[in-house]
């Protein structure tokens, strides 16, 4: 069963962070930020 990680804050810092995780584990990642541009940039990715 794959584990969740919830990122709070998708823009520069915690969009890597969320890359970085996905790339060596196999989680789910959840990204929450109060810019729309931020999560619709996060999507993309």
């Amino acid at each position: 069963m794959k584990q969740t990680v919830t990122i709070v804050g998708v823009g520069l810092i915690g969009g890597s962070i969320a890359l970085s995780i996905k790339k060596e584990h196999n989680v789910h990642v959840i990204g929450l930020d109060a810019k729309e541009e931020s999560l619709q940039e996060a999507l993309r990715l």
